[in-house]
Order: C-alpha cells, then sequence, then structure tokens
C-alpha cells in the first residue's frame, strides 16, 4: 500500500473593495448577437481512413503506456 501527502499552497487574491458612484445613468442594455448567414459546416469522412487511424491510436496509447510503465517516460505535471 502506497500513502501520498498532498501538500499543496493556494494563494487567494486580496478582496476587491466596492465603491459606490452615485448620480451615475444606467447601463445601456446589451444589443444583441447578429446570428451568422446560414453557415453550414460540412464534414466529409472516410471510413477507411477513420477506421486506420482508431487502430493506429489504440496500439499507440499501448507503447506509451508500455514506456511508461518500464521506466522511459516521465510524466509532469
Amino acid at each position: 500500500m502506497t500513502a501520498v501527502l498532498h501538500d499543496e499552497v493556494v494563494t487567494l487574491a486580496p478582496a476587491r473593495t466596492l465603491t459606490v458612484v452615485r448620480d451615475a445613468s444606467p447601463a445601456p442594455a446589451p444589443k444583441k448577437a447578429a446570428r451568422p448567414a446560414d453557415s453550414r459546416t460540412i464534414v466529409i469522412s472516410d471510413p477507411v481512413v477513420d477506421g486506420a487511424a482508431h487502430l493506429l491510436s489504440i496500439g499507440l496509447r499501448h507503447v506509451y503506456a508500455a514506456l511508461w510503465r518500464v521506466g522511459v517516460l516521465d510524466v509532469r505535471a
């Protein structure tokens, strides 16, 4: 069994002080965003390429995992 101690230092920014401004006019209402002019995205995919990419990515993940276990790769946060 392995025990790990997490000793993290969390710093907080100083709290802002609020000031009251009198005799100020109210802020104008935000304008609505304009809609894009019917722009549609066309996605073209090839099932053979998608399948090959999927199979290769699985193998690549296994290679990285094996290298990490052996100690060749060092993972840092």
